[in-house]
């Protein structure tokens, strides 16, 4: 069982108090994360400017990456013993003058926020690249992340957690700097072990299984195996390191390890681990067919669409489904499920599938909608339509969610609207597929679309999306039997982890993940799953109005 610490319905008001007080403390570290990283530009390496302090500067946005790697890396080691230290940490934080290390934090990230906007203004000045600057910097930030931890808890607590934990930390560290590493190589397509040899041995297959299949359909395939190069006289593919498999198979491998993590108490070991070959297996096989079917796409139908669309999404449809069938087969066999499968007994609808059918039906048609489109998916009125039809088909499982709001929830979603716009990059929405897809359409289509646009976005979307997320998931990371746990009760680990995934959902997970905490935010308040559907749909329908008056298409990209 995962340890956190619970926030019952009845909790003591002192430890409401922390927790809305260590909330505000952790929006307040990310407000100013999103302002030091959004705004400023590393600067660049100047030609005749080759001191260790000029290249500190121009590598320290990666300093953000590293820190959140090492973060998740330590909690996830100390992980078995975060119980004691969440509880160490309320008892020794409940009378604690906080609030006037908070007033120097603010101080010193005003000073800190001045000066980097002095280092990285443009164009750079050389003279700001010196030891100097860089020392003063740095010591800034990191007089700033100290007063920031003062605030959330007194010293002694840190310096004991430091004692107890530093194996913890020390490892943290270490696997945080190696997952840093890895993702670096793998997105910059590096290979100083090999690896990339080892994955285009692996191509080879791949490319022999996907000629193999496309025989079946095509009697004059170009094949270049030295090349690795298959097609049609008409559309090609370059099965590469990067297509081989990697990606798809990086991807099962790291979801079943966190799977398998989160839900060790509910399988069986070590006969879970079987999910690995059988996902890795199945996933290879998947992207040879997702290739073979993107060759007769190009070929026959819509090299746009083939290039543009269904490259773009036929390996996650492919992922979410191997995904979804590795859940599926551990629940189902006993052979993996740790306890005997349920049998059904009646033939009611269970409150889970009411609450994630919307939303997977919402991703199923986005990915089937989006792999058939070259950038602007002129089927998204099929998006509306099959969340419409999930929803009313579980309408009788939502009658005891709780579906009365307050002002507060309108509020809390206008504060949403405000944070994404800030954190919204300028972009020529002219240039956009949206857009430009909209400009070929009749008058009529294009006020058509953008109707089931505005439905979509502000109504069915915010349902099947807080039901998922607000109204299984959280409660889901809290107790197995999630229907008994209330809307109302906390736990930092669900929070944080919905919150996360919430954010990773939307290409703009900064501010998805922010959005995420709102919403939380405004389901906790009462325990009422309408107050976050309001809170969502008020966002929406901002982002909807600034989008269609100010044509900011992007928004919507």
């Amino acid at each position: 069982m995962i340890s956190e610490y619970v926030m019952p319905v009845n909790m003591p008001v002192t430890s409401k108090r922390l927790a809305i007080r260590w909330m505000a403390l952790l929006a307040i570290m990310a407000f100013e994360l999103i302002v030091i990283t959004a705004q400023y530009e590393v600067p660049l390496l100047l030609v005749n400017n080759a001191n260790w302090s000029a290249w500190l500067f121009h590598f320290s946005k990666e300093i953000w990456s590293l820190s959140l790697w090492i973060f998740c890396a330590c909690l996830l080691i100390a992980s078995p013993r975060l119980k004691l230290i969440l509880s160490n940490l309320q008892e020794q934080s409940s009378d604690y003058r906080w609030s006037v290390w908070l007033a120097f934090h603010i101080l010193a990230f005003i000073a800190f926020a001045i000066i980097t906007a002095l280092i990285f203004e443009t164009p750079t000045n050389p003279a700001r690249l010196s030891t100097l600057w860089f020392t003063g910097w740095f010591a800034l930030a990191s007089a700033t992340l100290l007063l920031w931890l003062l605030a959330l808890a007194p010293g002694h607590f840190w310096l004991r957690l430091i004692r107890q934990e530093q194996m913890s930390l020390l490892l943290g560290c270490l696997l945080g700097l190696c997952a840093w590493m890895l993702i670096g190589m793998l997105v910059r397509q590096e290979a100083p072990l090999g690896q990339k040899e080892f994955w285009n041995s692996l191509a080879v297959p791949t490319l022999q299984l996907v000629h193999s299949l496309l025989g079946w359909v095509y009697s004059d395939l170009v094949y270049q195996p030295e090349r690795f190069l298959l097609g049609t006289a008409d559309f090609q593919v370059e099965i590469s390191y990067a297509c081989s498999g990697i990606e798809g198979i990086s991807l099962i491998t790291v979801f079943l390890a966190i799977y398998l993590w989160l839900f060790r108490k509910e399988l069986r070991f070590p006969q879970a681990f079987w999910l690995f070959p059988l996902g890795i297996i199945t996933i290879w096989l998947a992207n040879a067919l997702r290739i073979a079917i993107l060759v007769v796409i190009g070929a026959s139908f819509s090299s746009e669409i083939a290039a543009w669309g269904f490259h773009a999404q036929a390996g996650w449809i492919a992922f979410t489904l191997i995904a979804l069938g590795a859940i599926a087969l551990s629940n189902r066999l006993q052979f993996f499920a740790a306890t005997q499968p349920d049998v059904p007994v009646s033939t009611g609808k269970p409150l889970a599938v009411a609450l994630l059918v919307p939303f997977l039906v919402l991703m199923a048609v986005s990915m089937v909608t989006s792999a058939f489109s070259s950038g602007f998916d002129t089927l998204y009125p099929l998006r509306v339509v099959a969340i419409v039809i999930a929803l009313y088909y579980f309408r009788k499982a939502y009658a005891g969610l709780g579906w009365r709001w307050t002002w507060h929830a309108p509020a809390i979603g206008a504060a949403v609207f405000i944070i994404w716009i800030l954190l919204e990059p300028d972009i020529d929405s002219s240039k956009t597929a949206l857009s430009q897809g909209l400009a070929e359409l009749t008058s009529g289509s294009a006020a058509a679309w953008l109707v089931f646009r505005v439905l979509g976005s502000v109504i069915t979307v915010p349902l099947a999306e807080e039901l998922a997320f607000r109204g299984y998931l959280i409660r889901k990371l809290i107790a197995k039997d999630f229907e008994n746990v209330p809307l109302v009760q906390f736990s930092w680990f669900s929070f944080m982890l919905t919150s996360v995934l919430f954010g990773l959902l939307h290409e703009r997970w900064i501010a998805g993940t922010l959005a995420g905490m709102c919403y939380a935010l405004a389901l906790y308040r009462r325990g009422q799953i309408g107050d976050a559907v309001i809170a969502h749909m008020t966002t929406n329908a901002l982002i909807a109005i600034f989008v269609l008056t100010q044509a900011r298409w992007s928004l919507w990209s």
